[in-house]
């Protein structure tokens, strides 16, 4: 067991998530030891006994939710505070940055794969003492860009669409600095929209129309197959910030690997 092992709760009330993420953590060598609580209430009372380096929470869940173990991390006493890595389905520029505001170290968005979490829990203990906006860089923007290329052409992002490049400029800025993706309209969309000249409306609304013509192109299963895991269900398709998401975590975990 590496001696800088550390010590991992998840809580969330779907079992299956849960134990399958305790499975995979428990193969790790650097995690010592995973405990899984199916509710805030369980939860505290492992915190009150137990010294955890991190925290993985799902917002919603019956009951106290989320938002209510942040609350309650900082008004009891026990051993250690730990990280909190926040995992929902929900999206929202609010809720996200409330999320942080009460002192979640990460937010991510499900569905998500376990490998990648494991990464992102090491992420934000390196962060210990640096600022959240730290980005995550992968090999100089000129790789980048041709990797995001490569890329797109996978997954089959038509590239006559105006909402291509917007697109690409998005998932490279994601890699980049991994939190914008949380200011998808204060930030990313303006910052895409100064670079092309254009407004930030457009920006939004191009990046859209390209993931509908993917959808309608039946080219989501593209997608799925090369991250490994289905997206876009019959009638769910993906939000312009769970799509970006999805394709920066898999250049970073490709890099990673």
């Amino acid at each position: 067991m590496d001696k800088n092992a550390i010590d991992v709760l998840v809580i969330d009330d779907d079992g299956t998530i849960s134990h399958s993420l305790e499975s995979y953590l428990a193969t790790r060598e650097d995690i010592e030891h995973v405990d899984c609580a199916g509710s805030v209430r369980e939860a505290m009372e492992y915190c009150n006994v137990h010294p955890y380096d991190v925290a993985i929470v799902d917002l919603v869940m019956p009951g106290h939710d989320g938002f209510s173990f942040l609350e309650k991390l900082h008004n009891e006493h026990m051993p250690k505070i730990p990280d909190t890595i926040v995992v929902s389905a929900i999206s929202s520029e609010d809720v996200i940055k409330k999320a942080f505001d009460m002192g979640a170290k990460y937010y991510m968005v499900k569905p998500y794969q376990n490998d990648v979490l494991y990464r992102r829990i090491w992420d934000v203990l390196s962060l210990r003492g640096a600022t959240q906006t730290a980005g995550i860089v992968i090999k100089g923007k000129v790789s980048l860009e041709q990797r995001v290329a490569d890329l797109f052409l996978k997954i089959g992002v038509p590239p006559h669409l105006k909402g291509y490049q917007y697109l690409k400029e998005a998932v490279k800025m994601t890699v980049e600095d991994r939190m914008i993706i949380y200011s998808i309209t204060k930030r990313l969309y303006p910052e895409i929209a100064e670079h092309f000249h254009v407004t930030a409306t457009k920006v939004e609304l191009a990046i859209r129309h390209t993931i509908e013509v993917m959808y309608d192109r039946d080219k989501m299963k593209n997608v799925s197959a090369v991250l490994g895991f289905p997206v876009g269900g019959s009638k769910q398709k993906p939000t312009n910030g769970e799509f970006i998401a999805l394709l920066a975590d898999k250049l970073i975990s490709d890099d990673e690997a």
